[in-house]
């Protein structure tokens, strides 16, 4: 019978979740319509305004140098030369200048020719300016008048002037805010073609950008799913953006990762499954034997007894290696850190090796000066240094010489093993601290031994953070190390 699974709806709180390029393209589409609606205000609500606050301040700014110049002037400044000047702000600004005295001795005009565009309500307006500057007791005064003939506004800016070694006067700046209704018409009709072009084209932009950052992305969620069905040798490619790129690049190292570890997943398994097969059939073949044939013989019995006990211990061994590993992997096990002697520790792990130089080994303890105390877990410390000298002394074969040493580095002390047996190939130094990764594929390995104590060392040494590593030439030997800060 056929089974169809239906594909669930990709939901977020219960709302449809919508795709990168659609929510790209809106937004674009949206901050264009947005641009363009603030611009329609600006033009059509804004724009008067904005003009009258513009001439406001043209006026005060030309007003500021006319008193700058009379005051700096002071009494050789000539009537020609301020007239020169104030002609001059006249014609940049088209301003109409009235300067007077504050006792009414003597007054200026810039031009008569303004003086006649605008003298309908000139002289109201410079007597209303003049009486809120002396009523209000106000040091300037600003405001706008209908125009004389109903088809604009006048502004009128008015200051007293203190005038430093010359008189006292008022200055009166004048200027005529000419009608923009017909220029905002003009505007309106240009703005609507532009708003009509700029939705296009952000249409047309935001369409091609949300394609284009969206594809990559769309490439990768392909990609992603394929890696998660097993196929790690799928390879992630980004984008012409750095953060689509970076994911692309974390994604790719994410996806060798997993295909290193799936490697050394179905590695494992296989070496175990192997180590656990040898002892298990010696265990089932001896135990028959005694069964069958040695039950009645109390030398024969006594020599596969102690066979199965052996087997027995090895099978005690490698998985009290696999639960201490998979323990400090999943952070279970805490350190019970201390200060200790490291030397005084690693000498008492040396004294049970000891025994092997019944067996021609020669053990070599080389001590630093003095006594070395550092922070860590005593016991877990001994017993990295316990599967240094392990490895060492397994993989001496014939020149059985194995040491021992600790040397200062600064503030910090260096634990080496060394031997002078097989060593090992270099493409292999990065590997053998991976779980169950045997040297053995090289030969260099024998029979005993769960492979994994270079796993627990290497464990160990990272909750302690301590630096480590290993040199090695094949034929010449091994030196195992690591190094940890000297307590003051």
């Amino acid at each position: 019978m056929k089974t169809e699974t239906k594909e669930k709806p990709n939901k977020t709180e219960g709302r449809p979740v919508k795709s990168l390029r659609a929510r790209l393209a809106a937004s674009f589409i949206i901050f264009a319509v947005f641009l363009m609606a603030l611009l329609w205000i600006f033009q059509s609500v804004f724009l008067d305004r904005y003009y009258e606050l513009s001439m406001s301040r043209r006026c005060s700014k030309a007003v500021s140098s006319v008193c700058d110049y009379y005051t700096s002037g002071g009494p050789d400044m000539s009537y020609n030369s301020f007239m020169d000047f104030l002609g001059q702000k006249t014609e940049d600004n088209d301003i109409y200048f009235w300067i007077e005295s504050t006792d009414g001795t003597f007054y200026l005009s810039s031009s008569d020719l303004q003086a006649v565009r605008i003298r309908a309500n000139t002289r109201q307006l410079i007597s209303q300016a003049r009486t809120m500057l002396k009523e209000g007791g106000q040091s300037e005064v600003s405001f706008t008048a209908k125009g004389p003939f109903g088809d604009g506004k006048d502004f009128i800016y008015a200051r007293y002037v203190e005038g430093g070694e010359s008189n006292p006067i008022y200055i009166y700046a004048i200027a005529t805010i000419t009608p923009i209704g017909p220029a905002v018409g003009i505007i309106r009709s240009q703005l609507l073609i532009v708003t009509g072009v700029a939705l296009i084209v952000g249409v047309v932009v935001a369409r091609l950008t949300a394609k284009r950052l969206a594809k990559p992305i769309s490439e990768i969620e392909r990609d992603a799913r394929e890696l998660a069905k097993g196929n790690y040798d799928v390879s992630f490619k980004g984008g012409d953006y750095k953060e689509v790129s970076d994911l692309a690049e974390t994604l790719n190292q994410a996806a060798a990762d997993l295909k290193a570890s799936d490697a050394l997943q179905k590695d494992l398994i296989a070496n175990v499954s192997h180590d656990l097969r040898t002892p298990l059939t010696m265990i089932k073949s001896y135990a028959e034997l005694i069964r069958d044939i040695s039950g009645d013989d109390p030398v024969k019995r006594e020599e596969h007894l102690d066979v199965i006990i052996k087997e027995t211990d090895r099978l005690d061994e490698l998985v009290g290696d696999i639960l201490t590993l998979s323990k400090m992997q999943a952070g279970v096990m805490e350190m019970e850190m201390t200060d200790f002697d490291i030397q005084e520790a690693g000498e008492a792990v040396l004294s049970t090796y000891m025994v092997m130089e019944q067996e021609g080994f020669r053990i070599n303890f080389e001590p630093a000066e003095g006594t070395v105390t550092v922070h860590g877990d005593r016991r877990r410390i001994q017993q990295v240094i316990a599967n240094l000298l392990s490895n060492a002394v397994r993989y001496s074969k014939e020149n059985k010489e194995v040491s021992l040493r600790f040397e200062r580095d600064g503030g910090n002390i260096v634990c080496s093993v060394a031997d002078k047996g097989i060593g090992i190939a270099e493409e292999d130094l990065d590997k053998i601290w991976n779980r169950y990764q045997k040297a053995s594929k090289q030969g260099a390995r024998s029979a005993q031994g769960t492979g994994l104590g270079l796993s627990i060392a290497s464990e160990i040494l990272q909750k302690h953070g301590a630096k480590y590593g290993v040199e090695s030439k094949p034929g010449e030997g091994s030196r195992f190390w690591f190094s940890l800060p000297v307590k003051k």
